[in-house]
């Protein structure tokens, strides 16, 4: 089937499937990506599933990560149990006991989680957010008028002198 690979340090690989068990890669593009107890810095793939391991930036249709630090993860649908990420953005985001800092999505569900920036058309489940669409709408336009403001100010102030 697959062929997989035992490394510890390297630059590249690109095949159809690659199986990395332990180690830690540079860059891996394939069509299905299975990294257990690895990691890599950046993974472009179909399919891809992380198991306890860590990861800069991930691309794919279907992410799978658990147990799982990760930076930026993109795909159509992404879950994500018992980690911690950066930025998740997908079609449709699952989240389980997992901490992220910034969730965009068109449907969300999550149980236990929480996500300090989260936008989405669509949310199911308990996540707590520090703000969620209409908040980040609303930090947005009063950040926007405040900024405004104070360069309308300052411009006043300098064609005084």
């Amino acid at each position: 089937m697959g062929k997989e690979k035992e490394m510890s340090e390297s630059n590249e690989m690109q095949v159809d499937t690659i199986d990395l068990l332990g180690g830690t890669i540079e860059n891996l593009e394939a069509e299905v990506v299975s990294v257990t107890q690895g990691g890599a810095n950046q993974i472009t793939a179909s399919d891809v599933e992380l198991r306890q391991g860590g990861v800069f930036q991930v691309e794919g249709e279907q992410v799978t990560l658990d147990h799982v630090a990760a930076g930026t993860v993109r795909g159509n649908l992404v879950t994500a149990t018992d980690g911690g990420i950066g930025i998740a953005v997908g079609e449709d985001v699952k989240l389980y006991n997992t901490q992220v800092g910034v969730t965009i999505g068109r449907s969300i569900d999550a149980e236990n989680s929480s996500s300090v920036i989260l936008l989405a058309q669509e949310v199911n489940g308990t996540v707590e957010t520090m703000l969620d669409t209409q908040g980040a709408l609303l930090a947005g336009l009063v950040s926007g008028i405040t900024i405004g403001l104070m360069l309308l100010i300052g411009r006043k102030f300098s064609r005084r002198r």
